[in-house]
């Protein structure tokens, strides 16, 4: 009887772990699965002005998606938690600086992301003024992501019976 027992008990806490968990589970999936959509109330804008739109919005989510699947996870938490939170307000212009910059070869990125190398001359600044790469180099230089302790990763690492 006993078996039975520890089985419900485990039943129990899973679902309670997925009553927890569902709503920002659903969430991640809605705003995965959301498909690019004009409101109703353009009605005042051209078929081309709406397909220019679309077209658009999906350019930044193909960005978005780029950036967070580059292959290796220290490109994928920088560049995908920068395009995440930065890529929906970029310009065009600013749009084409980004791509050029994701369109890079991984290590280049990471070199750039990390302070490794500087930021590639055709994208950096002549009029004193920052360029978009040059925002994106300093704001991972202020990122918490790669800042943890050693410590605190230790604590965290025997705590949870993972050394």
């Amino acid at each position: 009887m006993q078996p039975r027992q520890i089985n419900d008990e485990v039943a129990k806490r899973e679902q309670e772990l997925w009553n927890k968990a569902q709503p920002k589970y659903d969430a991640i999936m809605e705003r995965h699965l959301r498909l690019p959509t004009l409101d109703n109330n353009d009605n005042d804008m051209t078929d081309d002005e709406k397909k220019k739109i679309r077209e658009l919005d999906i350019r930044k989510k193909r960005l978005i998606y780029r950036s967070k699947q580059r292959g290796w996870l220290e490109v994928d938490l920088l560049l995908g938690t920068w395009a995440s939170e930065h890529v929906s307000s970029l310009s065009v212009n600013q749009l084409d600086e980004f791509e050029a910059f994701v369109n890079l070869e991984t290590i280049d990125i990471y070199n750039v992301l990390t302070l490794r190398t500087d930021v590639p001359n055709h994208m950096k600044s002549t009029n004193g003024e920052m360029t978009l790469v040059e925002k994106i180099q300093n704001w991972a230089k202020e990122s918490p992501l790669g800042k943890a302790s050693r410590e605190k990763y230790v604590e965290v690492k025997t705590k949870n019976n993972l050394i």
